[in-house]
């Protein structure tokens, strides 16, 4: 098996392990629904988490994407037992500031309650302040998971860091299901944190295989802990400047028909399933092999490894993004039009994922090239570019919501991701051909144009014939039922599927043969694994 079949392989365990942690969120979601109901003990139990989980939620993300460019270059630097100095010092600091956040949490949470839920009054309240200090401990877990995880990545231990997150699911359902019917919400919030907690401590297993011993040291003119600092702001700067834009859509589009900020919310749940589960696959395993590389100065592979992986980005979601755009209505109905959410609503709904489907591929694009300037440790670009993206998704913002409605602020957001995109493959290419390379280095941008264009075609082709397909299957399935309209939308994306991999071996698209490599690789080892396991039994 090839280094690219390799890592296509674990992007697929992460993968798979992502959609079960999606179903087991569902899960999770849906036992609080039927423990408590929508009462006021779910606010609290919800808005209780606002503060660390929102804010300290960015803090772990952003500590987890420094270490690993850092962590990368100082073991290639200086050795493992350098690194594993490093990564001492940084975990004693994040547990001293946590520590410190979490008293000063704890006795502002009335403040910090009267904040996030200014309508709340009376016993909601009360409740509430006391959900937020049961749960402010978690800041010290979800700091402490970030660092794990990212030195796990480091070294290409992804599965790991995946099962952890079932962990946290099954924990969290399991004090909703056993505990919160008997003691109540608080008993909820108390298990939240345990789950959190329980993936540092799963980790820790994982952590010892690698030969990394915790030191009590705490050396803050360590090169690697100032270097870590220096690239964290600039990281939450760029999320700032998301949520920013993210608040002003949000009150434009409070000013639209009833209605309409649901509709964008649930065309953005819709949008993000696809790209949330392949694309974050592709970037959780490309990310830690670009840190190496760019550690190890090694910029042609640098180079090559990140086109390929932007190749197999526009491979798998280009097409997705097609399917999204052409199915939306039915995708929408199936899912949502129940209940109060009534036929009006899915055409709202549908109209905006016509605009956000492009950005199934363009979200994930943008994300993958941040996380390329994260491994040469360059965290100012991004955030440069981050502030100006959403400037301009704002200002269009303001033009769209006119004449297109929520239609105009998913334009809008898929633009300025567009944008962002764009402007930050410009500069990556830039600083590229500026490295001290003894060879010159590219981008890689001819072999991405040469498969894009292919990948395009193939997918435009394949939206046509699921648009006449599901036409067809229309007129000879009729009915409303659920399992009717599943049964319609299950063969037009079968089809769509069948179309799409016979056009890319047509078009000759470099990615398909991999992906067929790679899936006859995983067969074979099943198979072999099958027999020996038949031959073991049989012996018995």
């Amino acid at each position: 098996m090839t280094a690219k079949e390799g890592l296509l392989k674990a992007a697929g365990i992460v993968a798979a392990l992502s959609v079960i942690s999606k179903f087991l969120g569902f899960a999770r979601e849906a036992s609080l629904a039927a423990v408590f109901g929508a009462t006021y003990a779910t606010d609290a139990y919800l808005m209780g988490q606002t503060v660390p989980v929102v804010i300290f939620s960015a803090v772990s993300a952003a500590l987890g994407s420094t270490f690993i460019p850092v962590f990368s270059q100082v073991r290639q630097a200086h050795g493992r037992d350098a690194a594993h100095k490093m990564v001492s010092s940084v975990i004693n600091v994040t547990l001293l500031l946590a520590m410190v956040f979490i008293a000063m949490g704890e006795f502002f949470a009335g403040s910090l309650t009267r904040l996030v839920a200014p309508g709340f009054q009376g016993e909601v309240y009360a409740l509430t302040v006391t959900m937020t200090r049961i749960m402010f401990p978690m800041v010290m877990f979800q700091s402490l998971s970030g660092l794990l995880t990212g030195m796990l990545q480091a070294d290409d231990n992804f599965a790991v860091p995946a099962v952890t997150s079932l962990a946290y699911n099954i924990i969290i359902i399991g004090s909703i299901l056993i505990l919160g019917a008997k003691f109540g919400i608080r008993a909820v919030g108390a298990g939240t944190v345990v789950a959190i907690a329980a993936q540092v401590v799963l980790k820790l297993p994982a952590i010892a295989r690698t030969g990394y011993r915790w030191r009590p040291i705490l050396n803050l003119d360590d090169p690697g802990l100032r270097r870590m600092g220096a690239l964290i702001g600039p990281v939450l700067l760029a999320t700032a400047a998301g949520q920013a834009s993210t608040l002003v859509n949000r009150m434009l589009v409070s000013g639209l028909a009833e209605g309409s900020l649901a509709a964008l919310n649930y065309a953005t749940r819709l949008m993000g399933l696809v790209p949330g589960v392949v694309g974050t696959s592709i970037i959780t395993v490309m990310y830690p092999t670009l840190s190496r590389l760019a550690a190890r100065d090694g910029w042609s592979r640098y180079s090559k490894a990140f086109s390929e992986s932007v190749k197999m980005i526009s491979f798998v979601l280009v097409p997705a993004a097609v399917g999204m755009a052409v199915l939306r209505v039915p995708m929408v109905r199936i899912v949502f039009e129940r209940g109060a959410f009534d036929s009006e609503a899915t055409q709202a709904t549908a109209w905006a994922l016509l605009f956000l489907s492009p950005a199934v591929a363009l979200f994930t694009l943008r994300d993958m090239t941040n996380r390329a300037f994260y491994a040469l440790q360059d965290t100012t670009s991004p955030m440069v570019v981050s502030i100006i993206s959403a400037g301009i998704n704002i200002v269009l913002n303001l033009i769209l919501v006119g004449p297109l409605a929520q239609g105009g602020l998913a334009l809008a957001n898929t633009l300025s991701s567009a944008f962002g995109a764009g402007v930050l493959l410009w500069i990556l290419r830039k600083k590229l051909a500026s490295t001290d390379s003894p060879s010159p280095v590219s981008l890689g941008g001819k072999a991405i144009l040469d498969s894009l264009w292919r990948v395009l075609l193939s997918s435009g082709m394949m939206g046509i014939v699921v648009w006449f397909t599901y036409g067809a299957v229309q007129i000879y399935i009729p009915g409303s039922a659920v399992l009717v309209q599943l049964a319609r939308l299950l063969i037009a994306v079968l089809i769509g599927v069948i179309c799409y991999i016979a056009l890319v071996f047509i078009f000759r698209v470099p990615e398909a043969h991999v992906m067929a490599r790679t899936a006859r690789s995983v067969v074979h080892r099943v198979l072999a694994k099958t027999r020996a396991y038949s031959k073991s039994r049989k012996q018995a």
